[in-house]
């Protein structure tokens, strides 16, 4: 055990170095082109602590000399979270190396040891850089860290159940994963055209910003990361439940309810009125569900089994969403923004409503159209 946690903390002080030096190097010279009169040179190593946490999703409260930018940072990149998770993956194989994994019990170790270790310094290291301008509460630090070190660990590691479905509710997962997955990649195809077709808009937000030379390099970086926020709250759009940009908002095929917009580049690719023809994009999402029940019928003969698949892939399609919409929205800054993203209490409600459709029309369309035309009196 003590061979093992002596590498586990080795391992896990290492990949936390890797995430944090080049941070603390590109925040280094952006503040250091930036001029800043007022700054030390520990702020950049501050800096780049504070995006360690914000690349875990740790939700942080700034209260700065500048209101413009203070209030509550929880509107975090979902794309961040490759960086803890190709660390993660190299600390293992690595662990592997020097003390061999042969059986998968072992493997479970490393992960687990891994993870304690890398939370562990990094909840230390981060309470070390916050205070009265940036907290993050340690009973929030210390779980998230574990969580998505965890999580990175088993994907990495690949020791996730590896069996043949023969449950309903094991294809249900299965199948709600995937066309959860196709829904935001076509979201993702139908926002990067809405940039390509407002990148006047996208070129004027970024002109706002000035950011510099190294201070763009970072910014476009940070931008990339977000892309899958923004696939998903597309995804949200076009599901008809809408995207909200602070109080007040609601954005919509039917709705176009905004009256400004922060100076954040991606956001240029926003429609500037509504756009019900948007609204088209449901008969895709209801096709899919079409698809999902033929799915279902030509692996269930039961009717019995058929339904378990049915109900199962519904209940697994809204807890996945409504993680996903969670995770990609939040504070972003100010009390004014208090909530980014799409609306994630009402998106898994549109996409199961619309799925369950489609599903519908599938099994019991046939059988209504055969009714109707059985009713009718004979000639």
């Amino acid at each position: 055990m003590l061979p093992l946690l002596k590498v586990a903390f080795g391992q896990g002080l290492r990949s936390i170095t890797i995430i944090l030096l080049p941070l603390a190097f590109i925040s280094l010279v952006t503040w250091a082109t930036a001029g800043s009169s007022t700054g030390n040179t520990a702020d950049p190593m501050r800096f780049a602590i504070w995006f360690f946490l914000v690349t875990h999703h740790i939700p942080l409260d700034l209260s700065l000399s500048s209101e413009a930018i203070s209030g509550r940072l929880s509107f975090s990149p979902i794309g961040a979270l490759i960086i803890p998770f190709l660390v993660i993956k190299s600390a293992l194989l690595r662990m592997q190396e020097r003390l061999g994994a042969e059986r998968g019990g072992d493997r479970r170790a490393q992960i687990l040891a891994l993870c304690f270790a890398y939370s562990l310094i990094g909840t230390l290291l981060s309470q070390a850089s916050l205070g009265s301008t940036v907290k993050a509460p340690l009973y929030i630090v210390f779980p998230i860290l574990v969580l998505v070190s965890g999580i990175s660990g088993f994907i990495a590691s690949n020791l996730f159940p590896n069996h043949k479905l023969e449950f309903p509710w094991q294809r249900a997962l299965g199948s709600a994963a995937l066309a959860l997955m196709a829904l935001v990649g076509f979201s993702g195809l139908v926002f990067s055209s809405s940039l390509i077709w407002h990148f006047d808009a996208v070129l004027d937000l970024t002109r706002v910003i000035e950011p510099g030379v190294f201070g763009g390099l970072a910014f476009l970086f940070i931008q990339i990361l977000y892309l899958p926020n923004f696939f998903i709250a597309t995804l949200s759009y076009l599901a008809g439940s809408g995207v909200v940009i602070g109080d007040g908002t609601w954005l919509s095929p039917f709705v176009h309810r905004l009256d400004e917009i922060p100076a954040v580049p991606l956001l240029g690719g926003l429609p500037s009125r509504a756009q019900p023809l948007f609204l088209l994009s449901v008969l895709i999402i209801v096709g899919l569900g079409i698809v999902i029940g033929r799915y279902g019928a030509s692996k269930y003969q039961n009717q019995v089994e058929l339904r378990r698949f049915i109900l199962a892939f519904l209940g697994f399609l809204a807890a996945l969403t409504l993680f996903v919409a969670r995770a990609s929205s939040g504070e972003l800054l100010s009390p004014n923004l208090e909530s980014v993203g799409p609306h994630w209490y009402l998106m898994p409600i549109a996409l199961c409503l619309e799925i369950g459709l489609g599903v519908a029309i599938f099994l019991y369309g046939s059988r209504a159209i055969s009714r109707v035309r059985n009713s009718r009196p004979a000639k």
